[in-house]
């Protein structure tokens, strides 16, 4: 074990404090990590920020990494990322929903480093990222965040109307057959080589995508996203008041001038080429 207050220069500061709370900026801070999983962890920040359109970042905040508690964080060789804050934006992971691109753009990256990956729509993930390497780099099936992950950048980067429930079935599975064969991936993505080339191919094309401008469109799908997690007893006063706006013969008119989703092909013709 060893203690570390930067990853290659960039430092690490807590903010889940009362003076600090969580989506600050926080206060720099000393951690001790396993030296092994240290070495990862630098290797996965640099592959992340080189590829990252904002580049390297002034500050990460984490939830933590050495923990007196059972599991990967007990030994050191677990990492908790709340927020990535570069000079003029900031990545806040409760902040999924409204910055998709830019969030799925760095886990693709994180993905080929950390055999888990634990994110915003796996229960307990909503304000962070679990990372840790106590299984391999692969897909598997039957893993939950693997197929959570898959389902997203199905739905949110490659535009495939799949349900995100962490099952996969025919749905994912001819879902990603098509983006494989858009992007010129061999299957099956259990295969080793298969996924970590869809891992670096969709990172860039989601970086990408981060920095084009959205949408009111995308905008209004944001919203009826959370709409949609809130709990059932507001959601139907709220779906309510969403629907009558969308169905507005003056809104309806507007919408339908506006264009609504990037060029995708050529975005990912781009990454391809490069």
């Amino acid at each position: 074990m060893k203690a570390i207050n930067s990853i290659n220069n960039i430092p690490l500061h807590y903010a889940r404090l009362v003076n600090h709370p969580y989506g600050t900026l926080g206060e720099q801070r000393n951690f001790s990590i396993d030296s092994n999983f240290h070495e990862v962890l630098k290797d996965a920040f640099d592959e992340v920020f080189a590829n990252c359109p904002l580049g390297k970042p002034e500050v990460v905040t984490t939830a933590g990494i050495f923990v007196n508690k059972p599991g990967q964080h007990g030994h050191g060789t677990a990492f908790d990322l709340d927020a990535v804050f570069w000079k003029d934006k900031t990545l806040i992971t409760t902040n999924f929903i409204h910055q998709k691109e830019l969030y799925l753009g760095i886990e693709s990256f994180l993905r080929k480093h950390f055999g888990i990956v634990l994110n915003y729509y796996y229960r307990g993930h909503e304000d962070h990222w679990h990372l840790d390497t106590s299984v391999s780099v692969d897909y598997n099936e039957s893993s939950k965040s693997e197929t959570l992950y898959l389902q997203m950048v199905l739905k949110y980067i490659y535009g495939k109307p799949v349900i995100i429930d962490g099952l996969s079935g025919p749905q994912t599975r001819n879902y990603t057959n098509e983006v494989f064969n858009r992007l010129n991936i061999n299957t099956p993505i259990t295969t080793k080589a298969n996924y970590l080339k869809f891992l670096d191919i969709t990172g860039k094309v989601a970086f990408k995508l981060s920095e084009e401008k959205t949408t009111p469109l995308q905008l209004l799908e944001n919203l009826e996203t959370v709409i949609n997690q809130l709990p059932a007893a507001n959601k139907h006063v709220v779906k309510g008041a969403f629907n009558t706006f969308v169905d507005n013969d003056e809104t309806a008119t507007w919408l339908n001038s506006v264009t609504n989703h990037h060029d995708l092909d050529s975005v990912i013709d781009h990454v391809l080429a490069s």
